[in-house]
């Protein structure tokens, strides 16, 4: 009895999922109804249904170039294509700027993280490996002195660029130099003899 049921059940599904099939067209038996039967003559074809028919251009891409990093450093005051012209600055005024850049230099130079890079470039073991640690305390000498004078950022930046292409121009003949006293070697030396 229950082997019965059971396959009358199974019949009974097995029927109705087939005359569900059969009963729902497909979209592609309308359009094979609609089209007529094939004659000798080629007949006008309509515009497929699966293009759009709108006549706009999809919209341009979005602008994926980062900018430069010289425009990072300072942010822009008008339009890209006009930079802006510099200004002559009068010979008082350069030997001011001079003057007040070389008292930030000494200034941001004794800061832990300067000191520590220095450090860093005396023992490196290859030219290159110096001058990507001078390279770096160039770096965070300058952005110190950004720090402690914003108004001069544009001679900053100058000295910046200038310390770096003169790391860049060839093997590193850099010398680093300590910035202890002598009297400080003298009492180390004699500490190390006894």
């Amino acid at each position: 009895m229950r082997i019965f049921v059971s396959v009358s059940l199974l019949i009974a599904i097995v029927l109705a999922s087939a005359l569900a099939q059969q009963t729902s067209p497909s979209p592609n038996d309308e359009k094979s109804e609609a089209l007529p039967a094939t004659s000798g003559s080629p007949e006008p074809q309509g515009a497929p249904d699966l293009l759009p028919e709108s006549t706009s251009l999809p919209a341009a891409p979005p602008d994926l170039h980062l900018p430069s990093p010289v425009n990072l450093l300072a942010p822009e005051t008008g339009s890209r294509s006009s930079p802006a012209a510099k200004t002559q600055l009068s010979p008082a005024e350069q030997a001011r700027i001079r003057v007040r850049l070389s008292e930030l230099r000494a200034a941001a130079e004794r800061t832990p993280r300067a000191v520590y890079l220095l450090k860093l470039a005396g023992g490196a073991l290859s030219d290159e490996a110096k001058r990507e640690f001078m390279r770096a305390y160039q770096h965070t000498v300058c952005t110190e002195m950004r720090r402690l004078d914003s108004k001069l950022v544009e001679a900053i930046n100058d000295y910046e660029r200038a310390q770096i292409r003169h790391l860049a121009q060839g093997p590193s003949h850099l010398v680093v130099t300590s910035r202890r006293s002598r009297g400080d070697r003298q009492r180390r030396l004699k500490s190390t003899d006894r």
